[in-house]
């Protein structure tokens, strides 16, 4: 989870009466009845009846067909949100009376005058379809998800075990059967948050883990019973408390009986774990120290230890063979071990290989060993007893320098090292870890694919083609998406490109991977056909292109933003985009797209033009510089109604509102709404001042048309409904005349042994787009569904608009 200080921010009321007819909406689920968007209104022409009332207020009334979703608020006749009258109410079918006590949002007598009373209806639904890129996605069933990929591979016969490392308070012990690998079915599970088995080992009697640094970055081996899943003993081990309580006793969780190879914090970590399944050898790898060690797998009792050319950064260095000897993955050979807990002899060197990864011994002929290959080769390779190559699966150079993905093109690259495990199952079938593609690949012993499990681990960068909305992306993964239907059906989506493996070494951070913080942040195709996307490298924004040839290549570096200004953001429409707060205002630039030169390279105005500008008054949502507001905000993004949305995310301490709007070419503020308070399913934006555990707040503001949607991530904020804190994962939508149409998501508080419907962790990174008729919300996901989640925003042709026009002292009827 990100964990970083923020300062605090407070509420500004709305002034709303009380419900005539409905129920009071809570943070939202799946579907929410108080939710809606905006596409068809109908406008209503003024009627004035005879009914008189007291100049202190303005009576109005409305007849609804049906039950709907409401939203009401008074105008000035220059368009001004005077007041926001009430939100998101559910009201009955019939004929409603409601009054405007003819004052504004702030409380103060509003001016006296013509106004327009504006009300908005639906029925609206937000309906979560699931995630794209994750196999195993059911619902109501517990999906695969980790934070990382596997990291290794143990199997007994038709049971995969796999050790996921570090794994945000989750099991890192994850497992499944062969015969039903889309369901998550470990034999072993263990959530201790400070650990992180990053390797596995088995026997078929226990499971051995090893912590290769999780919160705790001191190595040590622990083992479990398969048949009961609890620790097992060992006589020679010592205990070990890795977090204590209060009173001094050992949290649960983190309390082991009995570890053996215990290292101290910083000192060299678990490079390999093998062990014999008929003898007596558990057998770890210390990389770093070049060092084998042998113990006695009943006692914990170190019987053997001896220098071998390990490689300090590589993992799964170790397999074991049918017949007991060990196998050693070297510099750049493979070796053959025997006699473990005798004399260890060396009796096979197997060289010439490029830069070998992992190894696994074939569990029905102790000749045979199959090596993963990384470097320039990205391929599996079987050899026999005598060192002969027998068989070479995966493409030669596997992902290097090409985007499309194919069943044999693996990938075992990563930001800081190169990664992947392999196994063998009763079968004979290999089970490999496409590290790179975040995919498990079932393998026949020709190469040929037999299925794969695939999700993705914590993703904190996704984004849509704006243009082309089949095309999804997670960090450098493209997938080709059919909206049309459910992510769960078979085609709906496929793995289509990896742009990553194109990204040439002048783009390339510490960040570029297929997980975490790496990845586009925006993909647009302009009008000239091709696309073009946003990265950050090293702190910098650059504008790139993504070639039919299927690289990457840099199109123009954005300049560093000076203090009071946004950063340079590229929008669908190919155009520059940022605001400045000069003086008391904040100014919204544009620097057009005139064209682009010969090479493909967009050329934009040297001369920004301003779009509007804002007063920075201390109640108003004017974007604050240096907020968090997302990977690729802020945006100020411009409605169908030539309205200029403006969105304060933070959590800073203060009444105020957190969305506004100001028309295109204007200087003053059109609407202002989403006042602060706690989170009521309303678009009310919780802060500071009334949740002290709050670190974020929102994120992004986007627009479809005449809807405005806004994201609300709410790290660390404390849920009404049941005092949990966690992440509230809102999002919250309204018209772009400032009324509420409806809001959205599950928050991680809503505790299940599965998943609910659209729950998810830190989903900062989102599109909003139109496809066809339909209008749906793409996010990332931290490891909650292990994949990009699609909602679609259903009933948005059935918005209705009514208003009426007269002044205090009588009674309008809104048509």
């Amino acid at each position: 989870m990100l964990c970083a200080a923020a300062l605090a921010m407070a509420a500004c009321g709305g002034g709303e009466p009380p419900a005539a007819t409905g129920s009071t909406p809570t943070l939202s689920g799946t579907t929410t009845a108080s939710t809606s968007s905006a596409s068809t209104t109908a406008v209503s022409s003024t009627t004035v009846t005879a009914t008189s009332t007291p100049s202190t207020s303005l009576s109005f009334t409305f007849t609804l067909p049906a039950e709907r979703s409401t939203s009401a608020g008074v105008f000035t006749s220059d368009g001004r949100l005077v007041r926001t009258l009430w939100r998101g109410e559910r009201l009955a079918a019939g004929t409603h009376t409601r009054s405007w006590d003819l004052r504004g949002d702030d409380g103060a007598l509003a001016p006296v005058g013509a106004v327009t009373v504006r009300l908005v209806h639906h029925d609206l639904q937000y309906r979560w379809e699931g995630v794209i890129g994750n196999t195993s996605f059911s619902p109501g069933q517990l999906p695969h998800k980790s934070f990382q990929v596997p990291l290794s591979l143990a199997i007994d016969g038709t049971q995969v075990h796999m050790g996921a490392g570090y794994n945000e308070a989750q099991s890192a012990l994850l497992g499944f059967s062969t015969l039903q690998p889309q369901r998550p079915a470990p034999r072993v599970t263990h959530a201790d948050p400070f650990v992180g088995f990053g390797l596995v080992a088995s026997d078929g009697e226990r499971l051995y883990a090893a912590n290769t640094g999780g919160l705790d970055k001191g190595g040590f081996l622990v083992s479990f019973l398969l048949s009961t899943g609890q620790q097992a003993n060992w006589p020679a081990g010592a205990a070990l408390c890795l977090a204590r309580l209060p009173d001094g006793k050992c949290y649960p969780d983190q309390d082991y009986g009995s570890v053996i190879a215990r290292r101290s914090p910083g000192g060299a970590l678990p490079t390999g774990l093998a062990v014999q399944r008929a003898g007596a050898a558990l057998v770890v790898a210390w990389g770093a120290d070049s060092k084998v060690q042998v113990y006695d797998k009943f006692s914990g009792r170190l019987l053997n230890e001896w220098a071998a050319p390990l490689s300090a950064v590589s993992s799964n260095q170790l397999a074991m063979s049918a017949d007991g000897d060990l196998w050693v993955v070297a510099d750049d050979r493979v070796l053959r071990y025997t006699d473990l807990t005798g004399t260890p002899r060396l009796v096979q060197s197997i060289s010439g290989l490029e830069r070998p990864l992992a190894v696994a011994g074939d569990p029905a002929n102790g000749g045979l060993v199959w090596v993963a290959e990384g470097g320039l080769s990205q391929q599996l390779k079987q050899f026999d007893r005598g060192g002969v190559l027998l068989r070479r699966i995966g493409q030669a150079g596997g992902q290097q320098g090409r985007a499309a993905v194919a069943a044999d093109t693996f990938s075992f690259s990563g930001a800081r090292r190169e990664l992947t495990a392999l196994a063998l199952d009763g079968e004979g079938r290999i089970w490999l870890v496409d590290s790179h593609h975040n995919r498990l690949l079932r393998l026949a012993q020709d190469g040929t694919l037999i299925d794969q499990v695939a999700w993705l681990p914590a993703s904190y960068a996704a984004t849509v083609d704006s243009s082309r909305p089949s095309r999804v992306f997670a960090n450098f993964l493209e997938f080709q998406v059919d909206d049309t239907r459910s992510p769960q059906a078979a085609g709906a989506w496929r793995l289509a490109r990896d742009w990553l493996a194109g990204l040439p070494t002048n783009l390339v951070d510490s960040t570029s991977a297929n997980s975490g913080f790496g990845g586009f942040r925006a993909v647009h195709t302009l009008s000239n056909g091709r696309s073009y996307g946003q990265l950050e490298v090293s702190g910098a924004r650059v504008i790139v292109e993504l070639t039919a040839a299927g690289t990457v290549r840099e199109v123009a570096r954005l300049p560093a933003p000076p203090a009071g200004q946004t950063p340079v953001t590229l929008y669908d429409n190919g155009e520059l985009g940022w605001a400045a707060v000069e003086g008391n205002r904040e100014t919204v630039y544009r620097r057009a797209l005139e064209g682009f030169d010969t090479d493909g390279n967009p050329r934009w105005a040297l001369t920004p033009r301003v779009v509007a500008s804002v007063p920075t008054a201390a109640n108003a949502p004017w974007y604050r510089p240096g907020a968090w507001a997302g990977l690729a905000g802020p945006y100020f993004p411009v409605t169908a109604g030539g309205k200029v949305v403006m969105f304060d995310p933070s959590v800073f301490a203060g009444e105020r509102f957190h969305l506004g709007a100001v028309d295109v070419g204007a200087g003053s503020w059109s609407w202002m709404s989403s006042p602060s308070g706690v989170m009521d399913g309303r678009g009310s934006f919780q802060t500071r001042d009334q949740d002290a555990n709050l670190q974020y707040g929102g994120n992004l503001v986007a627009v479809s048309g005449r809807s405005v949607v806004y994201g609300y991530h709410g790290e660390f904020f404390t849920d009404s409904s049941n005092g949990r804190v966690g992440q509230a994962n809102q999002f919250m939508h309204f018209l772009d005349n400032g009324l509420f149409l409806g809001q959205f998501g599950t928050p991680s508080t809503r505790a299940g042994s599965t998943p609910q419907a659209g729950q998810s962790g830190n989903n900062f990174s989102w599109s909003l787009v139109r496809s066809g008729t339909r209008t749906f919300l793409y996010h990332n996901d931290e490891s909650t569904w292990g994949g990009v989640h699609r909602w679609e925003l259903v009933g948005l042709d059935d918005l209705q608009e009514l208003n009426a026009t007269g002044e205090p002292g009588i009674t309008l009827a809104l048509r």
